[in-house]
């Protein structure tokens, strides 16, 4: 018997912001990276960073799976099967699990070795979690969760929209100012697309944390949530004796 599961939610928060600051650091230690707001994915794309980056994300995804497996049983329990709220939770599941998927591929494949990938992990990182969010804003309102906490989520889920819009627009915009002679990791001041540059990484900051402390609104409800795993052995004895 595991009691109290709020632990995977928090993993995920701690992790994941644990592993950006680390990450940031050390990238801007061995100049890397310009100290000036820089992509999340540009300090984790270069080793050592990019070790520690692929690794602890890894464990992240693992552990928001694990959450929306969680939440999505926590829900069927407390709903008691209601169909009117199965649908909205088997879609918030696999948009969720896809989200994490997205995840695991923005961990793995690093943006200056297989960008393709590691751009297509990230648009399904932010798109199908921003549905994660709404989806669960949803069943807090169907679910008759306290109105502060359905607003907080509502909140939250328009603020990674909104971030996440403008993270898209700006950095289209800076890559087409951008000229051929600007270092994508060292951006300076004089460079054509600068100020889109900036508004995308603050952009890109901000959708990841409002995101993630997302997670952090499941924390009480799953104190009160407990799994216990049984193992069921059985034995098959076979007689000796031949029928004639």
């Amino acid at each position: 018997m595991c009691n109290g599961l709020h632990f995977f939610p928090i993993c995920v928060v701690l992790v994941s912001l644990t592993t950006f600051c680390v990450t940031y650091i050390l990238s801007v230690v061995r100049n890397d990276v310009n100290p000036v707001l820089p992509y999340i994915s540009d300090t984790g794309t270069t080793p050592y960073e990019s070790c520690l980056f692929s690794f602890f994300l890894n464990i992240s995804a693992i552990a928001a799976f694990c959450t929306m497996y969680i939440r999505y049983r926590w829900i069927r329990m407390v709903s008691n099967e209601e169909r009117s709220l199965r649908c909205y939770n088997i879609l918030s599941l696999m948009f969720g699990w896809f989200s994490s998927l997205g995840l695991g591929l923005v961990a793995n494949f690093q943006e200056t070795n297989l960008e393709g990938v590691h751009m297509t992990g990230a648009a399904m990182t932010i798109g199908f979690g921003i549905l994660y969010m709404y989806l669960h804003t949803v069943l807090s309102y169907k679910m008759s969760d306290t109105l502060t906490l359905s607003r907080v989520r509502l909140a939250m889920s328009i603020s990674c929209t909104i971030t996440a819009a403008s993270f898209l627009i700006a950095t289209l915009v800076a890559k087409a100012q951008r000229s051929s002679a600007t270092d994508p990791l060292h951006w300076k001041s004089s460079d054509k697309g600068y100020p889109a540059h900036v508004t995308a990484a603050i952009s890109e900051w901000l959708t990841c944390i409002v995101f993630l402390l997302f997670f952090a609104t499941f924390v009480q409800d799953f104190k009160r949530t407990s799994a216990s795993v049984t193992f069921h052995i059985n034995l098959i004895e076979e007689s000796d004796s031949i029928k004639v």
